[in-house]
């Protein structure tokens, strides 16, 4: 993932929404390698909600901002220390963001005057092509459910909630497993389509920590990802420990890592 150079001149970024129907534009923006790739196609095919900002020149696209629900909000194309000011005041009442941003000379510092924080994140994903995650062992006790509507309901499970919306739009456009144990979701794990990618992510309620379901309901969701031709892929917090030898025990390879802008808007 690299930056495009900023636009000769005087800095004159200009971030306007972009329409629906307009979405597909931005996506040459978005480098094949871009982290978090899977987010920005899933906003555009409308898997998941999100919103998206771009600044043109004569009609073309040349820096982009696009928004998820959930704190992830992804940026591409010619950064400028103007394009961070707008992102920071268009993300207002977004709360917690995590915004990933194509380095290049001078964008950490744009991005920390524009009132973000510096941050890290890594990527991992299979090695090859034939990769297939291993079969998880159901634990005792527990039963490895496919996620519909009604247990999308009941989840313990905050970030899941951000990132695809309403109970209709998960059963309708999402992929999920979720281990259940008398009655309650112990732990469930999901994966972000799009763009031949499937970003996976787990949640485990804190009575069944501990016990490896993460694992096991993240290995169903990548096996299910492998049978419709999808890649395997975790991003996490550079320091997050657990959620990198998860990432490992998956087969996953870190690929890279990246520097994201962190901020409470």
């Amino acid at each position: 993932m690299s930056a495009a150079p900023p636009v000769p001149g005087l800095d004159r970024t200009q971030l306007v929404e972009v329409a629906a129907a307009d979405l597909p534009r931005l996506v040459p923006l978005f480098d094949p390698d871009h982290p978090n790739l899977a987010f920005v196609h899933a906003v555009v095919d409308g898997a998941i909600p999100g919103r998206a900002w771009a600044h043109f020149q004569n009609d073309v696209p040349v820096s982009c901002l696009v928004a998820t629900t959930a704190p992830f909000c992804l940026a591409a194309g010619a950064m400028t220390p103007a394009f961070f000011t707008q992102a920071k005041a268009l993300l207002a009442g977004h709360g917690e963001v995590q915004l990933v941003y194509p380095p290049g000379p001078g964008t950490g510092a744009w991005a920390k005057q524009a009132g973000f924080a510096a941050g890290r994140r890594v990527h991992f994903t299979r090695t090859h092509f034939a990769f297939i995650a291993p079969a998880p062992a159901v634990p005792d006790g527990y039963a490895l459910v496919r996620i519909d509507g009604e247990t999308f309901s009941r989840l313990d499970s905050p970030m899941a909630r951000s990132i695809f919306g309403t109970r209709a739009q998960y059963a309708e456009k999402a992929v999920g497993f979720a281990l259940v144990k008398d009655g309650q979701v112990a732990a469930d794990g999901h994966g972000v389509i799009g763009g031949g990618l499937i970003e996976l992510g787990a949640n485990t309620h804190p009575d069944h920590r501990r016990k490896g379901l993460a694992f096991v309901v993240l290995a169903a969701v990548s096996r299910w990802g492998s049978g419709q031709g999808l890649r395997s892929v975790i991003t996490c917090h550079a320091g997050k420990t657990p959620s990198i030898a998860l990432a490992r025990k998956l087969g996953l390879t870190e690929e890279l890592s990246y520097p994201i802008a962190k901020a409470t808007c």
